[in-house]
């Protein structure tokens, strides 16, 4: 019988944080290596460019500003802020909740480039039209130009090598518009120059390499592949290739809608986002392949998840998250849910805290000015902040969310006879608490897995007690974008009042810790290389997305940086469903890829049905450390499937 230790790996997240923790996020492993998603958080429609030996990124932000944030990296891994080059937004007055909002209408898939000595970031805003915002540097400061009448959904910047300047835009319908020397307005009409072989080609990136011209473009949605279209000419004819349809290790959504840029040494990347539920959609950096002309973005033979750094020699880079609001100025990282009232925050009013005060008469929190929102970081998050309290007004609503639609709150609820803390999801009150003292801690965490979060609170930063259910965060099309933390206090009577925040301490934990492994258990899906397989939803636990791994005619999947503690592991419990006939039958194998040593080779029983069974396996070596175990399955003959769900190591 075998007897497990009581060592044990969990992925819920109220246990991920007893391990180890850090403030930031980073994708960099530190050993030259990096781990795909590269920042898994909502930075969807990425373009990114190279100037010089840096590397800058733009992305979709919708209606939260500061907003279009530009961000600069050395390596295409590690990535800082350079700005926000859209400080406010003041073309519309639903910009400023005034007569409405503008939520999924803000900006979005914009493009970037560098010439004539300046950067460039094109959008267009589906309702106010087209703007281009121009600087010397990529800090800023930025200048708008707008561009009336030109209609470039989804465009793609080019400059050509004669020096003219191009857009690429359009959805099936792909037209090209030329513009002036300095990117600020029209100069020819748009004319059509390729129409695609069904509807939903959007996404539109342009360049020219060697001979040909390349659209590199998307059909839209989470199961959109990306495309690219060639020609000799930029009036075509255009020639269209899938180039990529991979899932990476999150069933069943599909990269897409990614962007070129070349190193120096000659290598070419594509940094492409991928949509992940409630946390939103997060950008993959992969290697690009040219064959017969054509870039192939991905890693086929390895997967794409774990993959060596493209530049190396330059160090980790924490992305901020945590905030004790100890300068005079917000750190780019926050943007306000639409444009902010300069005057209604501050934080040199009380140094060291952010004073947020009471911006809006409401009874909707969507409605509310000044809510200061971060994005949140996968795989697991937790963000705790600290609220005085003491000035908030009779009916005074002000707490910790997580936005999207629908939304999570922790409301402290001021009224004349004492506050009232609620757990809310949208305005429906699901528990609440009384309060007592002018200090308050509120607190969520989030599984960027299974998209579900928790609330608790504390009076003393120590006993944190459970307020409300289990929220499940989506991503609304109605939003766009993906949920934020957003701290928040708005009047539901009159303004006046005001709360102030010290601090927000933003933890995250890794999928996995990988120097405990024995007793626990090793969900198939956070592999880092996989060969001839792919992740699928699974039957077990489907509520909290659990995934497993199919194999139809043999394949892998590996893990990276295994460790035991010097406990002896003698062997493997699996979760499985084998459709294979009996008469062919599916083999599991365990290896070091370090060594090549074969710890155990066993047949897996056949299931009848597609349930999952649960088997214990004796291995013929004892396993061992190793910086890369490998799982294969040999399913000769191509006839059923195996899939696995996770694996468990025990002692004997």
């Amino acid at each position: 019988m075998a007897k497990i230790l009581r060592i044990t790996v969990t992925l819920l997240v109220s246990a991920a944080f007893t391990a180890a923790t850090v403030a930031a996020q980073t994708s960099d492993n530190g050993d030259g290596t990096f781990n795909n998603p590269v920042l898994w958080a909502d930075f969807p429609d990425p373009d990114v460019i190279r100037v010089g030996e840096k590397y800058y990124m733009v992305s979709t932000s919708m209606q939260f500003f500061p907003g279009v944030t530009v961000m600069e990296s050395d390596d295409l891994v590690n990535w800082r802020i350079a700005s926000n080059a859209v400080e406010e937004f003041k073309v519309s007055p639903e910009y400023d909740m005034e007569g409405g909002h503008r939520y999924a209408k803000g900006q979005w898939a914009t493009s970037m480039r560098y010439f004539n000595g300046r950067f460039h970031v094109l959008f267009h805003t589906l309702t106010e039209g087209s703007f281009v915002y121009t600087a010397e540097e990529a800090g800023g400061p930025w200048e708008m130009n707008f561009i009336p009448d030109a209609g470039l959904y989804d465009p793609g910047l080019f400059v050509d090598r004669d020096g003219r300047v191009y857009v690429i835009h359009g959805n099936t319908e792909i037209y090209i518009t030329e513009l002036t020397a300095d990117a600020t307005a029209v100069k020819t009409p748009a004319r059509l120059i390729y129409t695609a072989h069904r509807p939903g080609l959007e996404g539109n990136k342009c360049y020219r390499i060697g001979e040909y011209y390349y659209i590199f473009c998307t059909y839209g949605g989470n199961q959109g592949t990306q495309v690219c279209l060639r020609s000799r000419s930029l009036d075509g004819p255009f020639e269209e290739r899938e180039i990529m349809s991979d899932m990476a290790n999150y069933a069943p959504m599909i990269l897409h809608q990614g962007c070129l840029v070349d190193l120096p040494d000659g290598s070419w990347w594509c940094v492409i986002f991928q949509d992940h539920g409630g946390i939103g959609r997060i950008p993959f950096l992969v290697p690009v392949h040219w064959v017969d002309g054509w870039p192939v973005p991905g890693n086929a033979m390895d997967g794409n998840i774990r993959l060596r750094k493209p530049v190396q020699g330059f160090p980790r880079t924490d992305f901020p998250t945590s905030d004790d609001f100890d300068t005079d100025r917000l750190s780019p990282h926050w943007q306000f849910n639409h444009n902010p009232d300069r005057e209604k925050y501050s934080l040199t009013e009380r140094p060291g805290w952010l004073r947020l005060h009471t911006a809006t008469v409401t009874d909707s929190l969507l409605m509310a000015r000044n809510t200061v929102c971060q994005r949140i970081f996968g795989p697991h998050s937790r963000a705790t902040v600290k609220m005085d309290i003491s000035r908030m007004l009779p009916g005074d609503r002000a707490g910790l969310v997580l936005l999207q639609n629908p939304y999570a709150s922790l409301t402290v609820c001021a009224e004349s006879g004492g506050a009232e803390l609620q757990m809310r999801v949208n305005e429906t009150v699901v528990e609440s608490a009384p309060l007592e003292g002018n200090i308050v801690y509120l607190r969520a965490e989030v599984d960027g897995v299974s998209d579900l979060a928790t609330f608790s609170y504390s009076i003393d930063n120590e006993d944190f007690r459970p307020l409300g259910n289990e929220f499940r965060m989506e991503f609304s099309l109605s939003i766009f974008v993906g949920n934020r933390y957003g701290i928040f206090n708005y009047a539901t009577r009159q303004t006046g009042g005001w709360v102030d925040v010290d601090r927000i301490d933003v933890r995250h934990a890794p999928l996995l810790d990988r120097s405990r492994l024995v007793g626990g258990t090793v969900e198939a899906e956070y592999f880092d290389h996989i060969y001839y397989a792919e992740p699928r939803l699974s039957g077990n636990h489907p509520g909290r997305r659990n995934q497993d791994i199919v194999f139809r005619d043999g394949g892998m999947i590996a893990f990276d940086g295994f460790r035991f503690d010097g406990d002896e592991v003698r062997q493997v419990e699996v979760t499985f469903v084998n459709t294979v006939p009996e008469d062919r039958t599916a083999k599991l194998e365990i290896r070091s890829a370090d060594t090549g040593t074969i710890f155990g080779r066993f047949p897996l029983p056949t299931t009848v049905t597609e349930e999952y069974q649960t088997r214990t396996f004796l291995l013929e070596y004892p396993l061992e450390p190793c910086e890369r175990l490998e799982l294969r399955v040999w399913n000769y003959g191509n006839s059923g499937t195996v899939a696995v769900d996770s694996f468990r190591f025990l002692r004997e």
